[in-house]
């Protein structure tokens, strides 16, 4: 097994699914960290993948994303590609079996190369580790005191700056003007871990992320959140609580399949929302608008 870390879990995933090459960026992941928890990714005959997809489709749907469907297949989760839709033609079949907390997974995936109609020609299948994985994970974590929210994480003279807000409200700009003009230093562009340890909130990065590919094995402690808006001016605010909260809840990755993870959550985020301050930044993407928001935080310390 090669073993890797992320937000202070263990990550073990099996030789053969190393020894692909499909998952070879695991490797800047191998420092190892004060592991909490550990997940196991297994990967399983590949001849009983036709098998485990129709066992699979005996069972309700609980969410359907664009690139699989989450079957409750009582004793376990089964992340199912989306056979019939133009990105499983695209990236292959696979199904992806879970244990009701995620600890264990085991990945049925085509080993051998399959002809897209799609792309009219060959492929090699794509281990779907920044899909249905990382979901996996990512639910695995709000059952383990953890959380991933869309937002960019950079560090600042050995402080986390988390930019939260839905995709193209400026994380990743905000996050790249920092480093441009405050020296921060770019840990993640999106969905890092959030996880609050020995009484400290830690930012995280992660071994996936979205378009940016930007992603560091680096631990944080958070000095602020920031809520992020565009507009024609830049000011900043300090919210609520209760607004802290609603901004978690639509920024959060939450398993709404699964009603046992979903009832830790809340609790978790007021935990968040009491102890970390959270700011509603409209900016320019500009160097004032950073200035505005380093100098309000340092403020409240």
């Amino acid at each position: 097994m090669q073993t890797c870390y992320f937000a202070n879990y263990r990550l073990l995933v099996d030789e053969d699914i190393c020894r692909s090459g499909y998952m070879e960026y695991l490797t800047s992941f191998s420092k190892v960290m004060p592991a909490t928890h550990t997940f196991t990714i297994h990967w399983g005959d590949p001849a009983l993948l036709t098998q485990k997809f129709k066992e699979a489709k005996k069972y309700p749907i609980v969410c359907t994303t664009e690139q699989f469907y989450i079957h409750d297949t009582k004793d376990s989760w089964t992340f199912v590609s989306q056979m019939d839709e133009k990105l499983m033609k695209r990236n292959g079949q696979y199904v992806l079996t879970c244990a009701r907390d995620y600890s264990e997974m085991t990945l049925y995936i085509t080993r051998e190369p399959y002809y897209s109609d799609l792309l009219q020609g060959w492929q090699s299948p794509n281990i779907p580790m920044s899909t249905a994985i990382r979901v996996a994970c990512e639910a695995g974590m709000v059952m383990r005191d953890g959380m991933s929210p869309h937002a960019a994480l950079v560090e600042k003279d050995g402080y986390g700056v988390l930019f939260l807000g839905p995709s193209g409200m400026g994380k990743s700009t905000q996050a790249k003007l920092w480093v441009e003009h405050q020296g921060a230093d770019f840990i993640i562009g999106d969905r890092p871990g959030l996880r609050c340890i020995d009484g400290t909130w830690y930012g995280f990065g992660m071994p996936w992320d979205g378009k940016e590919g930007i992603k560091q094995q680096k631990k944080v402690p958070i000095r602020a959140l920031i809520s992020l808006e565009q507009a024609p001016e830049n000011s900043i605010r300090r919210l609520t609580k209760q607004e802290a909260i609603i901004v978690l809840l639509n920024q959060v990755m939450m398993p709404m399949w699964d009603d046992a993870a979903m009832k830790l959550l809340p609790s978790l985020m007021g935990q968040l929302a009491t102890e970390i301050p959270f700011y509603h930044l409209k900016n320019l993407p500009n160097k004032e608008a950073t200035e505005l928001t380093r100098d309000t935080i340092c403020e409240t310390f």
